[in-house]
């Protein structure tokens, strides 16, 4: 029996409760321990990494089906390849964030606490992305938002950070309720919580089981912030602190999108179910999924035209992200899964690295409106090379992933040989048209001359994760083979 998986999981537990214990000795440690919990949090990362490609192996060649205890009773991880991925995009861009993190929090924070949630919430995705069963999808669901939603208000002094935090926790929360309400559904229907029996909803009761399946993508979309369940988004990406936002975009999201596919994977990719109310109802399903991906999508690139805050305009072209994978995974393809996973491995990189660099310019939500960068590439050629960069790889622009990435869901999309998709794909593209709209106003202020004479100084400390990230993303563009080698 293959238990590297929760080994992995009890090594970061234990690296939270470490960061807790340096806290608490902040009588011996006080001078030390951002340092210590610094090194701690990004030590047992790294060591998580290690051990994640020790196994690979055993993931790529058969799924991975994991009982830490011989009992039916017994909770259920199942792994296969698109999990397996995930689980590596998210400690590769959590070990970043770490550093980030360790050279962003001064001394007089309360460090421990910060890196123990950090730690936490990091486990509660991987709990998430190698659920085998909703019960246990649900439990380090709940892990996953309370952690997300302790950093947003950690800056506990601030009004808005708290105020953003709020909204988060009675939206989040509702949606929790509401898939809670959705796993008693299926489980009455077809006896089973697993989730490879998903694909069985359908028979005692086709009605019924409509509404679980409904009530399940709803009370999960709201972490994924789909449309019209996205409105908490834009607030808790800009008020929170600047290595909170970067956490938020990178791996929260992209982990609730993917749950996404865990829901819709089995129920109607692998289904085997060839009976008429159920191909009436995938037809519904994806009619649906459309239209939410379109009005997703649309909003998000709406709403940042708008912005003059770069934290606000980031936090809406998330959203717009999200319509894109989810106009793939409504084809209920392989290809459309391919597409998704891709792009949360390019998205989660570039978007990282985004909202790192928005925090060079300071703390307050103030810091990051967009008058603050004018002129960046001639008082710092490093930083605001990397505006730019970070702007066109969000345009999806090679040598980038995301051109990669972007061009296999537009193809997914025409893979399925229906009209809707065709247009479907149309209206991706015009998408993508209208952020170059609000990316390219970054780009042309870091670009304009600037009235101030003194250069700007750069810390390499809070550089370095931002630009591995960038690095990351061009070699992903340059040989994108890579990486969907260890997808398909």
């Amino acid at each position: 029996m293959i238990l590297w998986l929760t080994d992995l999981m009890m090594v970061l537990f234990a690296g939270a409760l470490t960061c807790l214990l340096l806290d608490l000795a902040n009588r011996y440690t006080k001078s030390w321990r951002l340092h210590l919990a610094g090194m701690v949090t990004t030590g047992v990362l790294g060591f998580s990494l290690i051990d994640l490609f020790v196994n690979w192996p055993s993931g790529i060649v058969n799924a991975i089906m994991v009982r830490p205890v011989d009992s039916s009773f017994a909770s259920l991880y199942f792994v296969d390849k698109f999990g397996l991925f995930i689980i590596f995009t998210v400690l590769s861009i959590g070990i970043f964030l770490s550093i980030y993190s360790w050279a962003r929090l001064d001394i007089e924070e309360n460090v421990g606490p910060y890196f123990a949630l950090l730690l936490i919430l990091l486990v509660s995705l991987i709990g998430v992305i190698a659920a085998g069963d909703l019960l246990i999808l649900f439990l380090f669901w709940e892990g996953m938002s309370v952690s997300a939603y302790s950093l947003v208000a950690f800056r506990k002094e601030v009004a808005t950070s708290l105020e953003a935090a709020l909204k988060y926790l009675i939206l989040a929360g509702s949606g929790s309720l509401i898939a809670l309400f959705g796993i008693s559904f299926v489980y009455s229907l077809t006896g089973s919580i697993q989730l490879k029996d998903l694909g069985l909803v359908f028979q005692k009761d086709p009605q019924l089981g409509t509404l679980a399946l409904a009530m399940l993508i709803v009370g999960l979309g709201v972490e994924a912030a789909i449309f019209p369940l996205h409105t908490w988004l834009p607030d808790a990406y800009s008020a929170a602190p600047t290595q909170v936002s970067a956490v938020l975009a990178g791996v929260v999201t992209e982990t609730a999108v993917f749950v996404l596919v865990k829901i819709i994977n089995p129920t109607f990719v692998n289904s085997i179910i060839q009976i008429a109310a159920m191909q009436n109802l995938t037809g519904i399903f994806q009619l649906s999924l459309v239209v939410v991906a379109l009005f997703t999508m649309l909003i998000g690139n709406l709403g940042a035209l708008g912005q003059k805050n770069i934290k606000r305009l980031l936090a809406y072209s998330s959203i717009s992200h999200v319509g894109y994978m989810l106009a793939a995974l409504a084809t209920f393809s392989v290809l459309g899964l391919v597409a998704v996973i891709f792009h949360i491995w390019n998205h989660g990189l570039i978007k990282s690295s985004f909202f790192m660099l928005a925090g060079n310019s300071g703390r307050e939500y103030e810091d990051s409106d967009l008058g603050k960068v004018n002129g960046l590439l001639g008082q710092n050629k490093l930083l605001g090379g990397m505006y730019a960069l970070s702007s066109v790889g969000m345009l999806g622009v090679p040598p980038f992933g995301t051109f990669w990435s972007e061009l296999l869901i537009i193809q997914s999309l025409f893979a399925t040989g229906s009209t809707v998709f065709y247009l479907l794909a149309v209206a991706v593209v015009l998408n993508i048209i209208i952020s170059v709209a609000y990316f390219s106003k970054i780009i042309t202020a870091v670009g304009q001359r600037s009235q101030q004479a003194e250069k700007t100084e750069t810390c390499w400390r809070l550089t370095i994760s931002p630009l591995c990230l960038l690095f990351l993303s061009l070699v992903t563009g340059f040989a994108p083979w890579l990486v969907l080698r260890m997808i398909s």
